[in-house]
């Protein structure tokens, strides 16, 4: 415990001014304690936590860690968590969100779906990945973006990018064809007509300023990023791209000593900032990310939730954002 402890305290050094790459050791041996944590807290139905949802963040912790559903040390965890998610899809209408955290839950449900299929193709996860995004296609509203309920009624920001990373992954294997192509067109005039034009997202399009600015405003600001690279958009000069990476780029050291949609906010940053035309956006993310997010983690590996339902969360989150640099989902890879 002592080394691990001087580890993570070695983690950042600077280097004429400039934060150092945290310690890879330091960083791995906290992952190897949180997949352990996170495998504990799967029950016997293949549920990590309370939701196909959070289910599914846990499933791409370990998928990010290169354990699939049949290859790595925790390939049966990744298997009964995929097993379990596909069970919990109402078979009428495709729905993943019926449990926990409404179209939230089904967002990352299908996400996590798209990977598996991604990695390891069976027709029982296409069938599930195609009844996802079909109900993802129907449940956009005029404005094109898509709310907690699978209804065409109103639409936010927050819940947006979930279905937009849902379906570039599922575009990625072959699954949506043009209607998810179009979808996406509409959400990104819709993430767009959020835009503050200083590099802050607002939580519908008729405004409002709570969350725009500051550290407050991470989460959005890093949300609308990743909608706009995540639908192939990552040139700099773009009028809400650019701005939005600046904003990232000047508060997420703020967000990171802070409790504020920690895990949300942090979950998107990390993408945005690995993503980023500018390399180095990431470097100084890292550097920063990393020890922050190490310094949170338990006794026992795990994560606290803090903004979500409970350690499996939090620790899912945790794990995915420390797993980026492995490239092994392929949502992550440059």
């Amino acid at each position: 415990m002592r080394r691990l402890l001087a580890l993570c305290c070695a983690a950042v050094v600077l280097h004429g001014g400039e934060a150092a790459a945290p310690d890879a050791v330091a960083v791995q041996a906290a992952v190897d304690r949180g997949l352990t944590a996170l495998v504990k807290l799967q029950d016997a139905s293949g549920a990590i936590g309370e939701s196909a949802g959070i289910t599914a963040l846990g499933g791409m912790a370990l998928l990010s860690g290169g354990h699939t559903p049949v290859r790595g040390q925790y390939a049966p965890n990744c298997l009964k968590a995929l097993r379990y998610v596909i069970a919990r899809q109402d078979r009428t209408t495709g729905y993943l969100g019926n449990d926990f955290g409404n179209m939230y839950g089904h967002g990352f449900a299908t996400l996590f779906l798209a990977e598996c299929y991604g990695m390891e193709p069976s027709e029982p996860v296409r069938r599930a990945l195609e009844a996802a995004i079909d109900l993802i296609h129907r449940s956009q509203n005029s404005e094109g973006g898509w709310r907690y309920q699978p209804m065409p009624i109103d639409a936010d920001i927050s819940v947006t990018i979930c279905q937009v990373m849902a379906l570039r992954a599922a575009w990625n294997v072959g699954v949506g064809g043009k209607p998810s192509v179009d979808a996406s067109a509409r959400a990104i005039a819709y993430v767009r007509r959020c835009a503050t034009g200083a590099g802050g997202f607002s939580y519908t399009a008729t405004g409002g300023s709570w969350g725009t600015e500051g550290a407050e405003g991470v989460p959005r600001a890093a949300a609308g990023a990743m909608s706009l690279i995540g639908a192939g958009i990552s040139d700099v000069s773009d009028p809400h791209l650019g701005p939005s990476l600046r904003f990232i780029r000047r508060h997420v050291p703020a967000h990171l000593t802070g409790t504020n949609y920690f895990w949300y906010g942090q979950y998107y940053a990390a993408q945005a900032m690995f993503h980023s035309p500018e390399r180095e956006d990431w470097d100084r993310y890292w550097a920063q990310a990393a020890p922050a997010i190490m310094s949170r983690q338990a006794q026992d590996g795990a994560w606290p939730g803090l903004e979500g339902p409970g350690a499996a969360y939090g620790t899912a989150m945790a794990l995915i954002i420390l797993q980026i640099p492995n490239q092994y989902l392929p949502i992550f890879q440059r």
